[in-house]
């Protein structure tokens, strides 16, 4: 039997996060990160890489991640977890003692149990055999669906739209992008996708697949339509890989395997980080999604800081996110204004538009500002941000770092900020400030 201090199952953005911070604090214990994969793809990456212009190596997270650090790389599948050995057992019958082990197993696409289901022309996203299947698929076909309207499937639309196809999307709920976007913005992106030809049916939910074997699909939706494509690509959200844990008697729920703020599950020794783990809103304190690749990332480090023998809290999902249509970039940070009241939470608003430069240099374009603060003590606990082109990130991570900071609107009133004319706006009319002078006015 092989032995290690430490066994991280999961080679994905918390495992190698993992593995990094506990070499970095505490180079003395010795690591192995088990992973079924040999090559693993970034999944952000995905709807980028369906085309050919750059090889599909580029988009592969490389095992050097792992082994730069000294750390032991099995590539297996574990079978079991014997918690009260402190042993790992793969499918090959091989056995690898732990002192401490953490779960980083992420997630996998949600695939409803649909007739049809099985067709090879359906897709999802997620592993580098999936961007290759892709890769074919955009090649030959002429027409494609998306199932899913959120950041991932968006971005698949355009994408796909840009290399020719002629794109149809699904979205079960009455508007895409309603988990993160503020619907002022929403409705900016529809009328953007749209107005590339991008058929929007949203409200509406796929109940079968028809493939005969001939060069389409058939694919039935709720109100009896059926669409003929060449491809499906199901982005329609994940779920956890919790089974092992499971197995082995650690406690999980719906939203992942449960954790306190050191990351440590109901089991002495053991860890969990990353998707498949259970996550708490910041702004609320209550069980959450959170299935960004940043947050694995700060989970996993503050995992590897606790296995490292440091003392670490993970404070809760923020959510910060970028994403971009076309040439305009938005995101957001903590609770949307739908989001806040539907967690009964009594909020004052502030909305400003500017431009990102001063109005006399040639490009400047708009830039809008949401955000939300709490009624009772004005701590911002949200906001959006949307402008053309590239460059929407730092301002997301502005305001991410406020709610972080739980920063009230009297304090933002008086952050201060840098300014040029070719990079900010006008120094009176910085978006946060007008924002956040809109939200006072109405407290």
């Amino acid at each position: 039997m092989k032995k290690s201090d430490i066994i991280i199952i999961g080679g994905g953005a918390a495992g190698i996060v993992a593995v990094n911070t506990i070499h970095a604090l505490n180079p003395g214990l010795s690591l192995t990160l088990i992973k079924d994969e040999e090559a693993l793809v970034n999944r952000c990456s995905i709807p980028y890489g369906m085309g050919r212009e750059k090889g599909i190596e580029n988009y592969i997270v490389p095992n050097s991640h792992i082994t730069a650090t000294g750390a032991d790389l099995v590539i297996g599948r574990v079978e079991e977890i014997d918690t009260r050995k402190k042993e790992v057992i793969l499918q090959t019958g091989e056995s690898y003692a732990y002192g401490q082990l953490l779960l980083a197993t992420g997630s996998r696409p949600i695939l409803p149990q649909l007739p049809g289901i099985e067709s090879e022309r359906i897709l999802v996203v997620r592993s580098l055999g999936d961007l290759e299947r892709l890769r074919v698929s955009v090649r030959s076909g002429r027409r494609a669906l998306v199932v899913g309207g959120g950041y991932v499937g968006v971005e698949l639309a355009t994408e796909l739209q840009q290399l020719g196809l002629r794109v149809s999307l699904v979205e079960m709920r009455e508007r895409i992008l309603l988990a993160t976007t503020e619907p002022e913005f929403i409705t900016e992106v529809e009328q953007m996708l749209e107005g590339r030809g991008i058929h929007l049916m949203t409200g509406r939910q796929v109940t079968a697949f028809e493939d005969d074997g001939r060069e389409r699909v058939g694919v039935r939706l709720d109100d009896g339509t059926v669409l003929e494509v060449d491809l499906v690509v199901f982005s329609a959200g994940v779920v956890p890989n919790m089974e092992l844990a499971q197995r082995a008697g650690i406690a999980t729920s719906s939203l992942g395997i449960i954790t306190d703020k050191s990351l440590r599950t109901s089991v002495r020794d053991v860890f969990a980080a990353g998707d498949c783990a259970e996550k708490q809103a910041f702004v609320t304190g209550q069980p959450t999604r959170g299935d960004f690749g940043t947050n694995a990332v700060f989970m996993g480090s503050v995992a590897g800081q606790n296995m490292a023998g440091m003392a670490a809290s993970f404070m809760g999902t923020i959510n910060a996110n970028v994403s971009m249509v076309y040439d305009t970039s938005f995101g957001s940070a903590g609770l949307t204004e739908a989001g806040a009241r539907q967690a009964g939470i009594d909020v004052v608003v502030g909305f400003s538009e500017t431009l990102d430069k001063y109005p006399m240099i040639d490009g400047a374009a708009p830039l809008r500002t949401k955000l939300i603060f709490t009624r009772s003590n004005g701590v911002l606990i949200g906001g959006s941000v949307m402008k053309e082109g590239r460059g929407v990130a730092p301002h997301i991570d502005l305001i991410s770092l406020a709610i972080q900071k739980r920063t009230t609107i009297e304090e933002f009133l008086c952050h201060q900020y840098a300014t040029h004319p070719q990079l900010a706006a006008v120094p009176t009319e910085n978006s946060c400030l007008l924002a956040t002078m809109a939200a006072m006015a109405s407290r």
